[in-house]
C-alpha cells in the first residue's frame, strides 16, 4: 500500500519539460473535435482524478504503443466496430510542463515504485488517482504526467494529458489508416476486424 501523498509538494520531486513538436498518439471513438472535457463521476482509467474536478485523457509517443495500449485487453484485434473510430496525432504547440513518473529521482520523492506505471491493482489504481489530484495542486502549471507503458516499455512512453490546448490535433478515421493498419498487422501481430 502507498502512503497518501501531501498537500506540500516533496522537496525533490521535479517537472521535466516536453519539446514543442514533440508527437503522441491517441486511438478514440470520436473525433477530437467533439471531446467531452468534463469529469467523469467517479475515476475509470489510470490517472482519472479520484475527486472528479477534471478529466484525463491518454496517448502515447508510437503508434504501435498507442495501438498496443488500446487494445491490450482483445489480445491486439481491432474490432470491426472500430473501423469508424479516430486515430489523432497530437503534436505539441509548445513546451508541455509534465511530472514524470519513469525517473527513479521522482518515484523516490513520492515513495513510490514502478507499479505507479503498470500495475493494475485496485491499490495502486486508488493511488494514482489521488495522485494526479495532487500533482496538479503542487504546480500552478502542469500540462501532463509521463509514466512507463506496460507492453512498450522500451519503444514509447505514455502521456495523461488535462486538455488539447498545448496541442495541434488532427485525426483520421481508421479505415483510412491503410500504412498504419498493415504495420501493426505485418510486424506487430495485430488482427483487424474490417476490410481497409
Amino acid at each position: 500500500m502507498y502512503a497518501p501523498f501531501p498537500r506540500t509538494r516533496p522537496f525533490q520531486l521535479r517537472r521535466r519539460t516536453v519539446a514543442a513538436g514533440t508527437i503522441f498518439w491517441r486511438f478514440d471513438a470520436t473525433d477530437p473535435s467533439v471531446w467531452e472535457w468534463s469529469a467523469f463521476p467517479t475515476p475509470r482509467f489510470r490517472f482519472d482524478p479520484v475527486d472528479g474536478t477534471f478529466r484525463t485523457r491518454y496517448g502515447a509517443s508510437s503508434v504501435v504503443g498507442a495501438a498496443r495500449e488500446r487494445y491490450y485487453d482483445t489480445g491486439r484485434l481491432i474490432p470491426a466496430d472500430h473501423a469508424e473510430h479516430h486515430l489523432v496525432r497530437l503534436t505539441t504547440s509548445r513546451p508541455l510542463s509534465v511530472l514524470d513518473l519513469r525517473t527513479e529521482r521522482n518515484l523516490t520523492a513520492l515513495a513510490v515504485d514502478d507499479r505507479i506505471s503498470t500495475g493494475h491493482e485496485p491499490h495502486v489504481w486508488a493511488a494514482c488517482q489521488e495522485l494526479v489530484v495532487a500533482a496538479r495542486g503542487w504546480w500552478v502549471q502542469l500540462d501532463a504526467s509521463l509514466y512507463r507503458p506496460r507492453t512498450t516499455p522500451q519503444s514509447s512512453m505514455n502521456m495523461a494529458f488535462f486538455a488539447t490546448d498545448c496541442c495541434a490535433v488532427t485525426s483520421r478515421r481508421l479505415h483510412d489508416c491503410r500504412d498504419v493498419l498493415d504495420e501493426l498487422v505485418l510486424l506487430h501481430q495485430f488482427t483487424i476486424g474490417f476490410a481497409y
